[in-house]
C-alpha cells in the first residue's frame, strides 16, 4: 500500500486550533470571532467558552508544514484587530483532504462541528 505524499501542489488541508486561557466575556468572543470570520479567506467555524476557542476551517497549501505555520500564525496575525485575548496555542491538528473525508463521511457531522459560524461550546 502506498503512503500519500504530504507534498501536493495546491491541496486542502482542514485545520483544527484550541487555544485556551484567561476567561473573557462571551460578548467579548462573539463579537472578536465574527471579525475574525470575515477576515478569514476560508470558511471558519469557531465555537467558544469563557477560557477556550476552537477554530475549524479549510486551508489551502504545498504541504502539511506550510499548513501549521499559517495556521499557528492565524490568531496573533487577527488578535488585536478583532479585540481577541493573548491566548496561546493548547492543540493543532492538520488533517489532508482524504483523511478528513475518512473521519467525517458526508454527512456525519452530529455535533455541527464543521458548520461555519461562531457559537458557544
Amino acid at each position: 500500500m502506498n503512503e500519500p505524499s504530504l507534498t501536493v501542489p495546491g491541496a486542502m488541508w482542514h485545520v483544527t486550533i484550541t487555544l485556551n486561557g484567561e476567561p473573557v466575556t462571551a460578548n467579548r468572543m462573539t463579537v472578536g470571532l465574527a471579525d475574525l470570520e470575515l477576515s478569514h479567506p476560508f470558511a471558519l467555524a469557531a465555537r467558544y467558552s469563557p477560557d477556550t476557542v476552537e477554530l475549524r476551517y479549510w486551508d489551502e497549501g504545498h504541504d502539511c508544514a506550510a499548513v501549521v505555520k499559517n495556521a499557528l500564525r492565524l490568531w496573533d496575525q487577527h488578535r488585536s484587530g478583532a479585540k481577541l485575548p493573548a491566548w496561546p496555542v493548547v492543540g493543532l491538528e492538520i488533517l489532508d483532504r482524504a483523511t478528513f473525508q475518512r473521519r467525517w463521511p458526508r454527512g456525519s457531522d452530529p455535533q455541527g462541528l464543521l458548520v461555519p459560524g461562531v457559537r458557544p461550546l
